[in-house]
Parts: C-alpha cells; sequence; structure tokens
C-alpha cells in the first residue's frame, strides 16, 4: 500500500500562494506517493493525522483558518512521531509561539520577487543527494531561525550582499520536520531540482531514525 500524505493548502481563500496548480505538480512529484491535496482545516486534527505518514504545509491562509487546536495537533502529531514537510508561505503560522518552534523559524518579510539562486551548504544529508544549485524566480524569504530548535542548514540564497538560510531540518520529539522557502508559485515546482529536492525530503521524511 502507497504511503499516504495529507498537503494542506488554500484554493480560494488564498491571497498569495494558491494550491491550485501546485497541488497537480505536487501529485506529478510524488506518484508513488497516495497524496490528498485539501483546503479543509477541519481535518487537522490528531486522530485524522494519524491516518497519514506525512503532512505537507503549503497554507496560505493560516491567519484566517487556522486554529490553536489545528496548531495543537499538528505540534503533537510530529512529537510522537509524524513528519511535516512545510513549503514557502506555509511557515507563517502566528498562532501559537510552539508552532514557531516546531518549524524552526519565523517569516518576517521579504523584498520583490526576483530570480534567485540557491545552493546547497557543505552538509552532508539525505535530502542534498543529486541536488544542484538552481536557479528559480521566488520571493526572497526573511527567516530568524528559532534560537532552541537544532537545525541543520541545507541550502542558502544570496540577496542583497547576504547569505539566507532557504531551506533546513530538524527533530522535534519523535518526528521529522522540513522546510524549504521556495515554492512561491506553481511555476517553481516545474525546476527539476527543487522536484528533487521535495522527493528528497519524502523520502528522508520516511525512514524511521529518529
Amino acid at each position: 500500500m502507497n504511503k499516504k500524505i495529507l498537503v494542506i493548502g488554500d484554493y480560494e481563500a488564498a491571497k498569495w500562494h494558491p494550491l491550485k496548480g501546485v497541488d497537480e505538480r505536487l501529485e506529478q512529484i510524488l506518484k508513488g506517493y497516495d497524496v490528498t491535496c485539501t483546503d479543509d482545516y477541519s481535518r487537522l486534527t490528531s486522530d485524522e493525522l494519524k491516518k497519514y505518514a506525512l503532512l505537507i504545509n503549503y497554507a496560505d491562509a493560516w491567519q484566517t483558518n487556522g486554529t490553536r487546536q489545528s496548531a495543537g495537533a499538528i505540534i503533537s502529531y510530529v512529537a510522537e512521531g509524524g513528519s511535516i514537510l512545510t513549503l514557502h508561505s506555509g511557515i507563517i503560522m502566528r498562532s501559537t509561539p510552539e508552532m514557531e518552534l516546531m518549524q524552526g523559524g519565523r517569516f518576517t518579510g521579504h523584498p520583490e520577487a526576483c530570480d534567485l539562486t540557491y545552493t546547497p551548504t557543505d552538509i552532508k544529508h539525505p535530502i542534498l543527494d543529486g541536488i544542484q544549485a538552481f536557479t528559480v524566480f521566488e520571493e526572497p524569504y526573511r527567516l530568524t531561525l528559532a534560537e532552541l530548535a537544532e537545525h541543520e542548514i541545507l541550502m542558502t540564497y544570496s540577496h542583497d550582499g547576504q547569505d539566507w538560510a532557504a531551506a533546513w531540518t530538524l527533530l522535534y520529539g519523535m518526528g521529522k520536520v522540513v522546510y524549504l522557502s521556495i515554492g512561491h508559485q506553481a511555476k517553481s515546482f516545474e525546476n527539476e531540482m527543487f522536484a528533487k529536492l521535495i522527493l528528497n525530503s519524502v523520502k528522508w521524511c520516511e525512514v524511521n531514525d529518529v
């Protein structure tokens, strides 16, 4: 049986990053998995999340649709051994500081979108297998790393004369967390390297070695 993945995002409620188009690309990238894409935040309960091997978080309207209850369910899910892959805007979840710690950082804003080159760090990690530097049209997300989280920074980008963290992993309780700041629009998911980065992230989350 294929492993089940739940993707949470927004269709009509999305102001900046709609799930439409991205959902199709994720289903293609993860064609070996049983992928369910939804904008139904009521599914973010402990009982429902236990049905899935991985939660992919592409939420855009969390501040409207997210609740402390759904945040608590996600945190418990990961702490008890689930995995979460957060893409781009999914990190903008301010309903609870615990969510910020679990995801490893906080979004603080971004300059105008432009062509950005994402470069792997020197760290040895399965998610970086076969990954080379690549350039996509993206929003230069500014992120403050959670001080108590033990990150492994996987990729950076340069902008305004400074290097910025763009992807990381961390362990939270018994679960795994991956954050990729790329994913502003569906076209980004057509980039071969970004698609491989997503697939590698999912495969890493599958391995129960925490």
